[in-house]
């Protein structure tokens, strides 16, 4: 469980560490990382750090390119970081996976509707 708060604290704090970036982009490129997929494998360096030091890993482990443009703003970042944390956990996907099957946009548009559900009974509603 502390990856699945570890992850919706770094999408949703992520704007706060580089303002004005991209959360979409920021999300997508994150989920489909390869420190995503190290954390996915369980190791145990990635897992226990917290949100900010997992930001600045991911930056120079995967070279990812600030993209500065959308913020996405309350408890939506949060919550679909720790969904989709939940979701790989869950059924033993890869990130990468989890990401293609459930697109971003699905999730935004799925909020209202699911937030306010226990996070494993939004995963099996999937």
């Amino acid at each position: 469980m502390e990856v699945v708060e570890t992850q919706g604290i770094l999408f949703e704090k992520v704007k706060d560490y580089i303002p004005g970036i991209d959360v979409r982009h920021f999300i997508t490129h994150y989920m489909n990382s390869k420190v995503r997929k190290l954390i996915d494998e369980g190791q145990a360096y990635l897992c226990t750090m917290d949100s900010e030091e997992l930001f600045h890993y991911f930056l120079e482990f995967d070279k990812y390119q600030i993209k500065q443009g959308e913020e996405i703003g309350g408890f939506l970042p949060n919550w679909i970081g720790q969904f989709y944390a939940y979701f790989q956990w869950f059924y033993k996907i890869p990130s990468r996976e989890v990401a293609r099957q459930i697109p971003l946009d699905f999730l935004i548009a799925g909020f209202a509707g699911l937030h306010d559900l226990d996070l494993e009974v939004a995963v099996k509603k999937k």
